[in-house]
């Protein structure tokens, strides 16, 4: 495919705009962040020692051929939010970042749903402009990204197929191909070590390819989660008013609590016991809503121990009280 050309001013100001990206304030490393977990503290290491001598494009490097990128720590909520649908002008060229969560999180939102927080591991693709945000909440402890930002029209109408597919969000293995090529590209981002643009074009490429395969897997793993899902829901409902333990669930799915505990939190993001209780308060919000009946009953229906536990539970997973519930909702 031939390259596209981009106006000379948009070029230089490109050119201006990736350096500026790799020895800016925000550069992780030259601001402290949260901590990285174990197994992704090698990746952060390498590219924040890369990123303290960085090199400038290239002649040949442009938007066309070649991609741009860095690596950040943002700190501060109310300097860092992006939207996508605002983020260019009429005649700027439609482009996809993809970007991974190094240490600490971030919110990722699509227009009209609830944010998903964006872990260590975890990474999303921004289509530009496309309808959603992504930003730094207020209770985030920080968050240290890398990123990178490619142009290529053929990548981004594979990758916006794939993103239409399996939506933006894809959980990578540290040891895997993803996370391998991610890593190649943004050391390049930094270090501009390619030979030239065709090593750079068959780099991208792997990368989608990569990607593709990665979100496949996230798919597979979100209907088998779905499932896993239905199944503790179920088991859960059918067991009230008691109130079935990890211990329990894990024994039925013939495996020990903390390997059942692991297997339900990569497929599903969710710890047992946190959906577990999800699943007794959703019924009791159905309770406070249907019946009249007095929180003490409610929460022995529900298999709390107590009025006080269940009013602690609800207020934690609901943000208000039981009786604040019944009377703003029911009261509509």
């Amino acid at each position: 495919m031939k390259p596209r050309r981009f106006p000379k001013s948009k070029l230089a100001h490109w050119r201006r705009s990736s350096l500026e990206a790799l020895t800016s304030e925000v550069v992780a490393g030259r601001v402290p962040g949260p901590a990285p977990p174990r197994e992704w503290a090698p990746a952060l290491h390498q590219l924040t020692e890369l990123a303290r001598k960085p090199v400038p494009a290239p002649a040949w490097w442009t938007p066309m051929t070649a991609y741009f990128g860095s690596i950040e720590t943002r700190t501060d909520p109310s300097s860092y939010y992006w939207d996508e649908m605002k983020r260019l002008g009429r005649t700027d060229t439609p482009l996809f970042a993809f970007q991974i969560t190094l240490a600490g999180w971030g919110h990722f939102q699509l227009y009209g749903q609830r944010p998903r927080r964006v872990a260590p591991g975890t990474a999303f693709i921004a289509l530009m402009p496309s309808r959603h945000r992504y930003y730094l909440p207020e209770d985030s402890p920080g968050w240290t990204f890398g990123w990178i930002s490619i142009y290529h029209p053929y990548l981004l109408a594979r990758m916006t197929a794939q993103v239409a597919a399996t939506g933006p969000i894809v959980d990578l293995a540290p040891d895997g191909p993803l996370a391998a090529i991610a890593m190649r590209l943004m050391r390049g981002a930094i270090k501009k070590d390619f030979r030239d643009r065709f090593e750079v074009e068959l780099a991208l490429f792997e990368f989608l390819v990569a990607y593709e395969q990665c979100a496949g897997r996230t798919r597979d793993n979100s209907t088998d989660g779905q499932r896993l899902l239905e199944a503790v829901r179920s088991r859960v409902v059918a067991s009230l008013p008691s109130a079935v333990n990890v211990n329990a669930l894990a024994a039925e799915h013939g495996m020990s609590r903390t390997h059942f505990s692991h297997f339900f939190r990569a497929l599903t993001g969710l710890t047992p016991a946190r959906f577990a209780a999800e699943v007794r308060i959703n019924r009791a919000t159905r309770l406070l809503l249907e019946t009249h009946a007095p929180l003490k009953q409610i929460a022995e229906d529900c298999g709390f121990a107590n009025a006080n536990y269940f009013c602690k539970v609800f207020r934690r997973l609901q943000h208000m009280s039981p009786a604040s519930y019944r009377r703003g909702i029911g009261g509509r």
